[in-house]
């Protein structure tokens, strides 16, 4: 158990090590992270999948140059189409990071998004025949109207603040374009 800790001690001060250096000696970085990725390899230490993925966004795999976007790495997006089964194809959206030092590319892929259910969906109540359900929805109904007119009347105050934040604009524009001010015209032979 010591030994594994050590290790994730020295890999955590290897890659620190790379980071700090990455801007002053770049070559540097890149043989500390190197040197971190064998390191954690040989040891064979169980790392979370999210520790990984960010490590892998941070440090080439390949020659151990820390990524920074716009300098030392490429950052792009890219849609893969792929088919599961029998159902259409669909987009798989992955980030592809290029290390500008041996060209290496790392493809991590983003999760997908959520279908969103309709407005219409969610707002229909489910169909039920129950005496007391429907007791239960005329008071949800009840709330919602109370919730409804809560917002309405902050909408309206805030309609209300903007009309006054306007209408003192436009007096502070009437008071400066009066005749108090200079122009250049004033000052002409």
């Amino acid at each position: 158990m010591a030994s594994a800790d050590q290790t994730q001690l020295r890999a955590k001060f290897l890659q620190e090590a790379a980071y700090i250096l990455a801007v002053p000696s770049p070559t540097t970085a890149a043989f500390l992270g190197n040197a971190r990725n064998k390191l954690i390899e040989d040891a064979e230490v169980d790392i979370s999948s999210k520790e990984s993925d960010a490590y892998r966004r941070s440090v080439c795999g390949a020659c151990g140059n820390v990524m920074i976007p716009g300098w030392s790495c490429k950052v792009s997006n890219k849609g893969n189409q792929r088919s599961i089964g029998n159902k259409s194809s669909e987009l798989e959206k992955s980030i592809c990071y290029t290390c500008l030092r041996c060209q290496r590319e790392t493809h991590q892929s983003l999760p997908r998004e959520r279908r969103r259910r309709k407005l219409t969906e969610r707002l229909q109540p489910p169909v039920d025949t129950d005496p007391i359900s429907e007791a239960t929805t005329t008071t949800n109904k009840e709330e919602n109207v109370a919730a409804k007119t809560i917002n309405a009347s902050s909408k309206q105050r805030q309609k209300a603040r903007r009309g006054g934040l306007q209408a003192m604009l436009d007096k502070k524009k009437t008071q400066d374009s009066g005749a108090g001010r200079l122009d250049f015209m004033d000052f002409a032979l």
